[in-house]
């Protein structure tokens, strides 16, 4: 149940299959680390290079990640499905908000622009219900999972997961992360996320837990690489 259908096909159909190598949307700033992880570093990018808004230390940014030392918390939140538990991250919401709010009112980004994606229900619809409230409940939020296929020129993501730095441990093992990270820390699920902007990522989350993924902490140590690691305090927006 790990493998997707279109996996399974690939195996199968390896020497007839085709990879679309050229990809039109990302930055080649946002496509590199996918390229390297999940397309063998043969992914080239043929769109005009976009500047991006996002700035750390007065440097664009089209890649940043924005460390937040939050709480994740249980909420029972209604679904299509019904009413399911899931979960939330207060800091990360009110953070992701703030960026929004400068994407759309420092650099002009109309809200149809920008989407906030999350692996969890209850932080979509907490984040949901707080732009209705700032009149800005025309960028998108939605789950990572229903944003597959998808594009927007910025993507703001909440990872939510979090843990005093006192409680991650060191070596963790299988059980200890489907605990407290669970399917966040599914490559699958972390391709789809990072690619889906064209000018500007930014990912939120607390780097010491991501990092006990081998998925998550791959990527933060490109994001490292480029500097483009920081505190999220010190991500701000500059006009278009």
């Amino acid at each position: 149940m790990t493998k997707s259908l279109f996996e399974r096909y690939y195996t199968m159909h390896e020497k007839r299959a085709v990879m679309l190598d050229t990809q039109y949307r990302m930055h080649e700033d946002i496509c590199k680390f996918p390229s390297e992880e999940y397309y063998e570093g043969k992914l080239k990018t043929a769109v005009t290079q976009p500047s991006s808004v996002l700035h750390v230390d007065e440097r664009t940014m089209p890649i940043v990640f924005g460390d937040v030392k939050g709480k994740t918390i249980s909420l029972v939140v209604n679904t299509a499905k019904g009413n399911e538990n899931s979960k939330a991250n207060m800091e990360e919401r009110n953070k992701v908000i703030y960026i929004a709010e400068k994407l759309v009112k420092t650099a002009k980004i109309e809200q149809q622009s920008i989407v906030i994606l999350s692996p969890y229900n209850a932080q979509v619809s907490e984040i949901r219900d707080e732009l209705k409230k700032r009149k800005m409940d025309e960028i998108t939020v939605t789950t990572i999972t229903k944003s597959q296929g998808s594009e927007w020129r910025y993507v703001i993501l909440s990872t939510v997961c979090s843990l005093p730095s006192e409680e991650i441990v060191s070596e963790p093992d299988r059980a200890w992360l489907s605990k407290h990270l669970g399917f966040v820390g599914d490559p699958n699920q972390i391709n789809v996320g990072i690619t889906r902007a064209r000018e500007g990522l930014c990912i939120i989350g607390n780097q010491d837990l991501l990092c006990c993924s081998t998925a998550w902490r791959k990527l933060l140590d490109h994001y490292k690489l480029h500097n483009a690691v920081t505190d999220a305090e010190k991500i701000s927006v500059h006009c278009a």
